[in-house]
């Protein structure tokens, strides 16, 4: 199934740019995510807990980012795993476009390319619902990627830590630090991803939304 997501941040391109390119940012803002290794520069592998009903599920993925433009406008994520019991996999191919709205705002535009088998495919059959699910770990990646970005561009320009000029200092390198400080600055990973909670929440919005169409 294809997804299409777009999203505002308020932060400068480049800023944007450096978070998403680095998995070390970019995974721990996804809820119930955790990065567990880094392959190469563009490479990694990173786990994903979902819990579909009373059943919990760990995904154990890989990843690799490429075909990223040099003028940070493009980029491309293909990402796979499958659940370490056997109960289920997914496959997802994203393009991810930047483009700037102001100064300190950036546009980003993700379509992924998703499949699914096992479990969480019979709880989202209905392409409607795994949009919901979709639009909502979205908006959820997106707060937290903000707020990283937001602070590692404030910790570059800050009197304590001024631009030098140098190409490895600033938010290039706030973004560029180890993978232990990506996960005490988001969000506790700890908790799973709650699939049915989502589900639920993804019908309402549906209701509502048949129902607003027809008044």
């Amino acid at each position: 199934m294809n997804l299409v997501n777009d999203f505002l941040l308020n932060a400068p391109r480049d800023s944007v740019w450096q978070g998403l390119t680095n998995p070390e940012v970019a995974a721990p803002c996804m809820p119930g995510t955790q990065l567990t290794e880094r392959i190469g520069e563009l490479g990694f592998k990173a786990t994903v807990s979902l819990k579909v009903g009373p059943v919990k599920l760990q995904f154990l993925g890989e990843g690799e980012l490429m075909n990223l433009a040099a003028d940070q406008s493009y980029g491309e994520v293909v990402a796979k795993g499958s659940d370490n019991k056997g109960r289920g996999s997914f496959k997802a191919e994203m393009k991810f476009r930047l483009s700037e709205e102001s100064a300190t705002q950036t546009k980003v535009q993700v379509e992924t390319e998703l499949t699914l088998t096992g479990s969480v495919a019979q709880y989202g059959r209905g392409v409607g619902i795994v949009k919901e699910i979709a639009s909502q770990l979205t908006a959820d990646f997106t707060r937290n990627l903000e707020q990283k970005v937001i602070s590692s561009h404030a910790d570059a320009l800050s009197p304590t830590n001024p631009p030098t000029g140098d190409e490895t200092t600033g938010a290039e390198d706030q973004v560029s630090r180890p993978a232990s400080y990506a996960r005490e600055q988001a969000e506790p990973q700890g908790a799973s991803i709650n699939v049915m909670q989502l589900v639920f929440t993804g019908i309402f919005r549906w209701i509502r939304s048949f129902f607003s169409r027809k008044a």
